[in-house]
């Protein structure tokens, strides 16, 4: 509870200080409230104050910290809050309405929760997985490595609600009068610290993911096999690949069609995102400035290529350099340095 509470201060205090997006922090927000009224209702229960208000409250909130958690999801994706969280949250209105008239749902509450559990488990997943893809087909600077704390996000949640799933089982009665109870209240309150911890640090600036689009395309082949060679004409004649902000409105504006159509048409005919496809050319531009014998040192030809192969940083450099050759950059110079 004192763990919720710590988060849930937190949490309400950026939201009201402003400097964040409201619908980011107000979500998390509501999970830690929602959390903390939970563990205050078992803090209760296991002091002996059990009461009918605290039942009722632990039912429905029970059944809502998933579901609020999948909107926090959601709003840090910047994907748009819809029916799927009110659908996840309908059993909690159910319970608000049934609850009162002593009708039997405590097993269909936990079974609802274990359906919750694996629905956000297998949406959270996908949820980032979609978003990861539409900023590598947007950006050419591997920007999508900033969702790199949302997967740490969804495996401490994956954990916590597995053991929520197993806990919900056994039921709070299963804990009570027993020194067992240390053992989900030590484990969760770990897990719930983990959770806020690295939600706390993922900081996503609102220009770094774009909205999802959807565009008809009816291009025939001729003409998306027409459209790729100017892409790749482009790229190559104007050097657009050296800009490490390129995006791919800007390579779009370069060749034409919209934004939508021209990622569509790299993905199509290459297999490879926007920012995996300007790598390769980045790449390319690399080897050529390290095998270039006016380098008398290996420290300047690295230097250069990283400078002016549209890398963002050094260390983005060297892992996509060796993903794509199989070798470092002072490995590919040592073995193709023109005499």
């Amino acid at each position: 509870m004192m763990v919720c509470l710590f988060w849930t201060i937190f949490f309400v205090v950026r939201l009201f200080r402003g400097k964040d997006e409201p619908r980011i922090v107000g979500t998390i927000s509501l999970f830690y409230i929602a959390t903390t009224i939970l563990y205050t209702d078992h803090w209760l229960y296991f002091s002996d104050c059990p009461s009918f208000i605290g039942e009722w409250s632990y039912l429905i909130v029970n059944l809502c910290v998933y579901p609020l958690y999948y909107a926090y999801l959601r709003a840090l994706t910047r994907t748009k809050i819809d029916y799927e969280v009110l659908l996840l949250l309908l059993p909690a209105v159910l319970v608000t309405i049934l609850f009162p008239f002593n009708v039997p749902i405590h097993l269909a509450a936990r079974i609802c929760f274990a359906a919750q559990v694996i629905w956000v488990l297998i949406r959270g997943y996908r949820l980032i997985r979609n978003t990861q893809q539409r900023m590598d087909n947007t950006y050419s600077d591997d920007r999508s490595r900033l969702l790199r704390p949302a997967h740490l996000l969804l495996l401490f949640f994956a954990i916590t609600a597995a053991v929520s799933m197993i806990l919900n089982f056994f039921g709070r009665e299963f804990f009570n009068d027993s020194i067992l109870v240390c053992i989900p209240a030590v484990l969760m309150s770990v897990l719930l610290f983990s959770l806020g911890y690295v939600a706390a640090h993922t900081v996503l600036p609102q220009e770094t993911i774009t909205q999802e689009e959807t565009t008809e395309d009816r291009a025939t082949t001729e003409e998306t096999d027409a459209l790729m060679y100017k892409i790749s004409t482009t790229l190559r004649e104007q050097q657009l690949f050296t800009n490490p902000h390129l995006t791919i409105q800007d390579l779009a504006t370069a060749v034409g069609p919209n934004r939508t159509y021209v990622s569509n048409c790299i993905n199509r005919c290459t297999g490879y995102s926007f920012s995996q496809y300007v790598a390769r050319y980045r790449v390319e531009h690399a080897q050529q400035l390290l095998r270039d014998p006016k380098y008398t040192s290996d420290h300047d030809a690295i230097a250069d290529a990283i400078a002016l192969s549209g890398f963002s940083s050094d260390q983005t450099f060297y892992r996509v350099f060796k993903d794509l050759t199989g070798l470092t950059p002072l490995q590919y110079r040592q073995q193709n340095q023109q005499k």
